[in-house]
Formats: C-alpha cells, structure tokens, sequence
C-alpha cells in the first residue's frame, strides 16, 4: 500500500510539474462560459450551471473537479454577464482554482444570425501542499523533490471568444489563459477551441444535436466528436469519441451520456473511459450535471 502511495505522488507530482491542461468536458455544450466568455447570455435567461467530475473513485485523494457558470442576459444593452468559478484537485496535494467574471456583446447580423464577442478576466490560483503526501522517510521527499512548505501562486488569467447563433446552429472559437506562453506547476499555457452545434428537428417527439469540438494546447490536439438524441425534449441520451488526432487516435475517449430536463430544472450523467494502449484515463471516471434556467419576465 505504501509502495502504490508512493508511484500515485510521483505520477501526480510529475503530471503538474509538465502541464496545467484545462478539461474536456463532455456535457460542455450546455454551458461554455468557461473555455468561451462569448457563450455567456446566449440562453435570454438565468442559467446557473454546475458540472462534477470525478475520476478513480474509491482512492484517497483521487483528481476530482468541479465547475459552476451563472449567467444572465441584459437585453437593454445587448450583453451576456457571467461568472465562472472551477477547483481542479489534481492529486495528492495539488489543486488550481480558476474564478473570472465574463461579458459578451452581442449584434443581431441578420433575421437568423447573432454575433457575440466576449472577454473573461478573472485569476488562476496554483496551489501544492506537500503535508498532504503520507511519506515515512526522508530520503522518499527528497528523491522526487518535493516542496518542504505549502506553496500557492495567484496569477491573472484572461479568456477571448466570438460564437455565432441561429436556431440551429452554433459555432464558436476561443483562446484561454490568453497572456501565458507557457505552462508551469501553477499556471496554465494557452488553450485554443474551436466548435460547431447542430440542431435538427426530426419528428415531434425526437430531436438530434450532432456536435465537433477541437481543443490545442502546445502538441496537444484534442477532437470531440458527439451525438446526443432528445425525446419529447425531457430526455436525452448519446455518446461522444475524444480523439488524440496527433498519434493516430491513441489514446483516445469514449462518453455515454443520460439526462433529462424538466421545467427549469436539467440533470445529466456521464460515464467516461479511456480506448487504446496510451490511455491514462481510468474506466471509472463520471460526470454529473445540474443545471436551473430561470426564465425572466418579458414586457
């Protein structure tokens, strides 16, 4: 047990020490405040979001995240307003905090069409406490070269973003952590999306939304691929392949999400897992989601 401690800490330690890399959330095109500012407002509502994610569950100290979006449109001044706030728990010890206030100005371009631009600003909190490692002998911290002391580092952080909406399409493109040209223990590089949603309305009872997604980071390409039926608009269901589009998809991801969605009220799950010989993803790893849309008065 101490030996699995041990390779657990190291793995952990060495994971932050290379890179802070910001998740690919499955469930993300219900709310994109947080990889997109331009995304904030888009509903007309209130729209309180909030995302769990949890992976090796059943191991003390196990990366876990969790991310809340509130958002609401100004329709006198044509903007979105949002807040992100996100704490990421990397493993033993190490966890980076994210809170940014977001706006979006949006231009009705054509009867079908709406442009939003938006920008985010807020902090990027890194922070390592090396007491939380259950090491017996010196020699143990001194060989992977840990800190003796609790340290943190707050840093600013800025997100850009442009989306366009029509009634059944949405495509959008970001860059976050705009202002770092690199990644360290506790800041994170630049992150660069790219999507596109597409709604099609099949019978009265069924709907489709198909979905591509593409996330760089340095060498690091991500696509996104989903689809997810909806019946009579309360339930849904679908899947969606995260692909290394680098190395050949491997490692590559596979999601299947259920939700459903009553009044104001939408829950939806996730279980993911990891495909091919490069995957470090455990297949064990879950996403909840519960999210309020308010609607607000209209005169």
């Amino acid at each position: 047990m101490k030996r699995f401690f041990y390779i657990i800490i190291l793995l952990t330690w060495f994971q932050c020490g290379i890179a802070q890399q910001d998740l690919f959330f499955t469930q993300q095109q219900f709310s994109r405040g947080n990889i997109n500012p331009a995304g904030v407002g888009n509903t007309g509502d209130v729209d309180l979001f909030l995302l769990g994610r949890v992976q090796w569950i059943g191991v003390d100290n196990a990366p876990h995240t969790v991310l809340c979006n509130a958002t609401n449109y100004l329709p006198k001044i044509q903007s979105g307003i949002g807040l992100t706030l996100s704490h990421d728990a990397l493993g033993i010890g190490h966890s980076s905090t994210e809170v940014k206030g977001e706006y979006s100005y949006q231009i009705d371009l054509h009867s079908n069409w709406i442009l939003s631009m938006g920008l985010s600003a807020g902090f990027f909190i890194g922070c390592y406490n090396p007491n939380a490692n259950t090491l017996d002998e010196e020699w143990e911290r001194k060989e992977m070269d840990l800190p003796e002391y609790k340290e943190r580092k707050l840093t600013p952080d800025f997100n850009i973003g442009v989306e366009m909406n029509s009634m059944n399409w949405t495509l959008g493109a970001s860059c976050t952590h705009l202002q770092n040209d690199e990644s360290t223990s506790y800041s994170s590089d630049r992150h660069f999306y790219a999507y596109a949603i597409r709604s099609f309305f099949l019978t009265e009872q069924w709907d489709l939304m198909a979905s591509i997604a593409y996330m760089n980071r340095n060498k690091v390409h991500l696509a996104d691929l989903g689809l997810i039926a909806f019946y009579n608009r309360l339930f849904w269901g679908g899947m969606s392949w995260r692909p290394d589009i680098v190395n050949k998809c491997n490692p590559s991801y596979l999601s299947f999400l259920l939700g459903f969605e009553y009044h104001i009220v939408r829950f939806g799950y996730v279980y993911e897992c990891g495909a091919g010989s490069n995957s470090t993803l455990p297949n064990n790893t879950h996403e909840i989601l519960l999210s309020f849309r308010i609607p607000k008065t209209r005169n």
